[in-house]
């Protein structure tokens, strides 16, 4: 079985969608770097390396050069995050001194919202020589009504994995989905965003909220 086949699912949704809507996670994540970078002109890689990740290719605005930007997802915080990112890195054989913008994102633990961290990438004789620095993510504590006031789309099916703190699960569930309805989305988008709606949230909308989703004009995957 592939690496792909044994993702715990909702890893595998995450990666689908951070994949599909990879200007807006820089935008929400890496906002001062995403100002200079040519959002227009990401090149996604399209191996994946060991465990969820998506690494992309991306250009400065003014023309210098690209940018490789790893985005690893956890199912949960990890005592060091800097080890998986240093086994990705050395998995994508960059050449010393190749810009790299890193990212943890984790569904359950560590600190809620977007941080800055940092960690050891190489050392010698007991020397540190080299450090990194990376932005972690943490979703499940976040609140989740910063994140559905976005205008991102992708900021709307991530607040479904974060917490509200106005709003009872049901009504969260049916101001994500407006959003995602009232958006200029392809349907193929549309669908990706509701499914990540759906499995975050888990559970099945009942037929009241079903009836009143029609009445709005939603339409449930």
């Amino acid at each position: 079985m592939s690496r792909r086949g044994r993702l715990d699912p909702e890893l595998h949704l995450l990666r689908d969608l951070i994949r599909s809507f990879f200007p807006d996670y820089l935008r929400l994540v890496e906002p001062d770097a995403a100002a200079e970078m040519r959002l227009d002109q990401v090149a996604l890689h399209r191996n994946h390396l060991d465990g969820a990740s998506v690494v992309a290719d991306v250009p400065g605005r003014n023309g210098e050069e690209k940018v490789t930007v790893l985005v690893q997802i956890e199912p949960e915080a990890l005592p060091d995050s800097s080890l998986r990112i240093r086994q990705s890195l050395r998995s994508l054989r960059l050449s010393y001194g190749e810009p790299v913008l890193a990212s943890v994102v984790y569904l359950r633990g560590g600190l809620p919202g977007i941080h800055l961290d940092s960690g050891l990438l190489a050392e010698a004789l007991r020397i540190e020589m080299v450090r990194i620095y990376f932005t972690t993510f943490g979703l499940a504590e976040t609140r989740a009504e910063h994140f559905l006031e976005r205008p991102e789309p992708l900021a709307w099916a991530l607040a479904a994995r974060m917490r509200p703190t106005r709003r009872a699960p049901d009504e969260h569930r049916r101001a994500c989905l407006e959003r995602i309805a009232a958006a200029a989305l392809d349907e193929k988008r549309r669908a990706l965003l509701r499914r990540g709606v759906e499995t975050f949230l888990g559970g099945r909308p009942s037929a009241h909220e079903r009836s009143i989703a029609a009445l709005q004009g939603l339409v449930y995957p």
